[in-house]
């Protein structure tokens, strides 16, 4: 009794162990691409254009400049989130495969390991649906984030219209079953 408990006690470190890893791990490489990928942007446009005198007629080129930039940081958000989305998946995965290939592992931890397992993977095949079937009706991009009693969606849009809301609204509570007041829809500035 005493060794399950302790077993328990293992896994359930580690689990808490791999959320934090991954949240740091998102937390850092998105502050990291987002400043590398703007300053990226701005010296490719510096190296195109040369070096521009400011002036009032130059004014609207700034503006262009801000918004391509804008639009570049903005689709950054959306790939970079994915792929930090998709290697904290991998490291996940593997640390459950860990556990449940290790021959030493109580096959209670084994069973919650692969429990841990199909929550992931159905997890991963809602969301891919839920972000397809949101950009099918028109958005260019957004982000789904699912968690066990809710569900956070970010869209590519500064400012959404109720139809919208209720359009994603929709489509979010049919596909993952979470009630409406557990859906957070957030638009991405």
């Amino acid at each position: 009794m005493l060794v399950v408990r302790k077993k328990s006690v293992v896994m359930g470190i580690l689990v808490v162990l791999l959320i934090i890893t991954g949240y740091l791990n998102l937390v850092y490489n998105q502050s990291a691409l987002n400043g590398q990928n703007v300053q990226e942007a701005v010296n490719q446009q510096d190296e195109m254009d040369g070096i521009v005198v400011r002036d009032m007629e130059d004014s609207t080129e700034e503006e262009e400049d801000a918004t391509e930039v804008a639009a570049i940081s903005s689709a950054n958000f959306f790939a970079s989130y994915r792929l930090e989305r998709e290697n904290t998946r991998k490291e996940e995965i593997e640390y459950i495969r860990q556990i449940l290939d290790n021959p030493a592992s109580d096959p209670e931890i084994k069973k919650e390991a692969q429990a841990q397992l199909l929550e992931i993977t159905k997890n991963m095949e809602k969301e891919l649906a839920i972000e397809a079937l949101i950009k099918a009706k028109g958005f260019k991009d957004v982000v789904v984030i699912l968690h066990k009693d809710s569900v956070n969606v970010i869209v590519d849009k500064p400012d959404l219209q109720q139809e919208e809301v209720a359009q994603i609204l929709d489509i979010v509570r049919r596909e993952s079953g979470h009630k409406p007041e557990n859906i957070k829809i957030i638009p991405k500035l």
